[in-house]
């Protein structure tokens, strides 16, 4: 009887090679779309109304744009802005700000 085969061809290691690569930054862009629907429906349930708005003493530091389950914050001319269609109002960025220059009403 012969022996299988193990050695990969070269086809097949870059397919695995790439798989291995993506599949964490898939696993990553879905739990950003869970997180965002799950920050949806919490913000629908709990009904809060609060607008959030960004200070112009923000220097730009990407973090409240980062954290934005629902990537309603873009960056502007010199600071970010948050998009008040995309935002569904859940304060991630108001309580993540590092020098607090978002304000809630």
């Amino acid at each position: 009887m012969k022996e299988k085969h193990s050695e990969l061809t070269r086809r097949e290691f870059l397919i695995a090679g790439s798989v291995a690569i993506a599949a964490p930054v898939i696993a990553d862009a879905a739990g950003s779309i869970s997180a965002a629907e799950a920050a949806t429906s919490r913000t629908t349930v709990a009904g809060t109304g609060k607008t959030y708005y960004i200070g112009h003493d923000c220097m730009g530091c990407q973090v409240c744009r980062m954290m934005c389950p629902a990537g309603a914050i873009d960056y502007g001319d010199s600071r970010n802005e948050i998009d008040q269609g995309k935002c569904i109002h859940c304060g991630t960025c108001y309580r993540e700000c590092p020098i607090s220059v978002i304000s809630e009403t």
